[in-house]
């Protein structure tokens, strides 16, 4: 990355933003270099315009296929809005099984992040999270004395365990103040979604069960799917998104936290992962040495430093532009990270969304609605993302609100930013390189009740799939564990994604 170091001093030493720099990489990652970029604008102009527009390598502009994009029209069938040639349908609802040929699998309540998979046969596989909350969910954490019964993740479903799902609610009302019923005792964990290479849903089933309040993960780039608990004590698990592809296991490593998305860096041997649990939260990753993740290989995840990030100047000033930052050793002996936080680390509003691309870790914040990028060579953190600063609504159609309540994301290999609301305005939204924003759908639902979840593209890059997490068929914003809603939404056009190929959990 010495060659990024030189190029962003030499956007410096022209006089060009480097905020609107890394607008810009948004876009082109992958796609062309950064010194092709400096080339391309010539040193006058920011290379960008409303609609998103970026320079390509030959000085030719490269328009992001979101920015021809039309308005969102009104709802359609499935009370969705979409711009002008797209279309949805449903594929799974909570409590109904997706395939008819399989009634004993009904799909999770609470759908939240999700990844997609590729399959040798040229399909591919949707992973969906479960924030299922159970009654322990309240407290903060789970009492110690369930510690064991915690131990009983598994790939089999809650009808499995109906046997002992009585005695093990009995203990946990025993354990918990003013005798709460447990009714879905550790409700939460994952499921899958098979699709043929023409699109079509084959199989469905449940790849972990039986963990508390799973929020989001990533697909790992050697192809299995990591996921997080989001409570004080939560743990991190690595499960296989084939059926019948191993046990998940629990990665202890990654510490004891309100746990969301993660994200990789392959190349310098680190895993970014956020906590959000009261609004005043941490980042973190781990990183590992060359024997504990080899090249070409996947790394040792009993293994691995847990480090928290720290801002000295604090995040005001990387409001303004490019801070310092620097990671700090993470205290990780087992206990909860909120009980033995660093003081010098940093506090953000809600840590969600986290994606990697091109020597940038991107995050958001829900909380202030924020988005940020780290230069991982550099070693700065600045916002690229702030609805405060500036008239940076929709381009398209100016009277969409502007972005709020960021979530999720998820990215192309073009550095194109999807991101999702969470109190937003129930919306899908595009962040384009000079921080407009483009609707890219609205689903169904009261903001105040339910949010837009698990964003992830096919590897076609004509699919995405989100879901209405609290919600029923009709659009009805109902309670925790009552519903849930994942939609397939068809493009006119397609995006750059490679995601990994479903593998098996490696052999004990």
């Amino acid at each position: 990355m010495a060659g990024m170091h030189n190029e962003l001093r030499a956007i410096e030493r022209q006089g060009l933003s480097r905020r609107v720099f890394l607008r810009n990489m948004l876009l082109t990652a992958g796609s062309i270099s950064a010194a092709q970029w400096l080339t391309a604008c010539g040193g006058g102009s920011s290379g960008t315009s409303s609609s998103g527009v970026a320079p390509s390598g030959s000085g030719a502009p490269r328009t992001s296929p979101f920015a021809s994009m039309g308005p969102l029209l009104p709802p359609d069938a499935n009370g969705i809005q979409l711009p002008a040639g797209f279309t949805s349908r449903v594929v799974a609802v909570f409590n109904e099984p997706p395939l008819p040929s399989q009634p004993d699998f009904r799909w999770h309540s609470d759908p939240d992040g999700g990844a997609v998979f590729a399959t040798e046969d040229g399909g591919w596989i949707y992973v969906s999270n479960s924030e299922a909350r159970d009654a322990t969910t309240a407290f903060g954490q789970i009492p110690a004395e369930l510690s064991a019964i915690r131990r009983l993740a598994s790939r089999d479903s809650l009808m499995a365990l109906s046997p002992i799902t009585n005695a093990i609610s009995g203990l946990v009302n025993t354990l918990l103040p003013g005798g709460i019923p447990l009714l879905l005792p550790f409700a939460g964990g994952a499921s899958a979604l098979r699709f043929d290479q023409g699109g079509n849903l084959i199989d469905a089933y449940p790849v972990q069960r039986n963990t508390s309040t799973n929020c989001s993960g990533a697909a790992t780039p050697w192809g299995t799917w990591i996921n997080g608990e989001e409570i004080l004590d939560g743990y991190m698990f690595e499960c296989s998104p084939l059926r019948n592809g191993g046990e998940p296991i629990r990665l202890d490593r990654f510490g004891r936290k309100a746990h969301e998305q993660v994200a990789f860096d392959v190349e310098r041997r680190a895993i970014y992962h956020t906590e959000d649990i009261t609004g005043e939260d941490r980042f973190y990753r781990n990183i590992y040495t060359e024997n504990e993740w080899p090249r070409n290989g996947r790394p040792d995840l009993t293994r691995g430093k847990l480090q928290v990030l720290s801002v000295p100047a604090g995040i005001d000033a990387a409001r303004q532009g490019p801070t310092p930052i620097v990671w700090l050793d993470a205290i990780d002996d087992g206990r909860p990270q909120a009980d033995v936080y660093l003081a010098e680390s940093t506090i953000f509003a809600g840590n969600e969304g986290v994606w990697f691309v091109n020597g940038f870790v991107y995050f958001s914040t829900k909380v202030d609605s924020n988005v940020w990028a780290i230069d991982v060579a550099r070693g700065t953190i600045e916002s690229i993302y702030d609805p405060t600063d500036g008239p940076i609504g929709s381009p398209v159609d100016p009277a969409e609100p502007k972005m709020m309540g960021v979530d999720n994301l998820s990215m192309t290999l073009d550095g194109e930013m999807i991101v999702v609301e969470d109190g937003g305005d129930m919306r899908a939204m595009v962040l384009l390189p000079d921080r407009s924003t483009i609707p890219l759908l609205r689903l169904p639902g009261d903001a105040g009740g339910t949010e837009v979840t698990g964003p992830a593209f096919s590897p076609d890059g004509r699919r995405l799939y989100v879901s209405n997490q609290r919600a029923l068929r009709n659009g009805e914003t109902v309670s925790f564990g009552q519903g849930g809603v994942l939609y397939e939404i068809t493009m006119p056009f397609s995006v750059r994604v490679n995601p990994p190929m479903a593998r098996a959990m490696p052999s004990a």
